[in-house]
């Protein structure tokens, strides 16, 4: 039976108390308010509108919507999002 490297690190990670977002490499995503997201740990943008930011992670695709969102900067691992937050999704 073939494990998975990713499987592996993340049961090694679990074991010895390191945090999931390092161990599995998941997306981290900070809200405050409705106002303010900050992404870590994320791939690349797929879409950007202004009611619509799309971006990839290593498990899935992360949809915001909203309106007059903002990427306010981002960098080859973080970002910082700011408008009316209405709605994320996990795709």
């Amino acid at each position: 039976m073939k494990r998975k490297l990713g499987d592996f690190s993340g049961k090694l990670g679990d074991s010895l108390q390191i945090p999931k977002d390092l161990s599995y490499k998941e997306a981290v995503l900070t809200l405050t308010g409705s106002r303010e997201l900050y992404i870590e740990n994320y791939k690349c943008i797929r879409q950007y509108q202004d009611t619509c930011i799309i971006l990839l992670s290593k498990r899935n695709k992360i949809q915001i919507e909203g309106k007059n969102l903002l990427i306010l900067y981002y960098t080859d691992v973080e970002m910082k999002i700011s408008g009316n937050i209405n709605k994320i999704l996990f795709l």
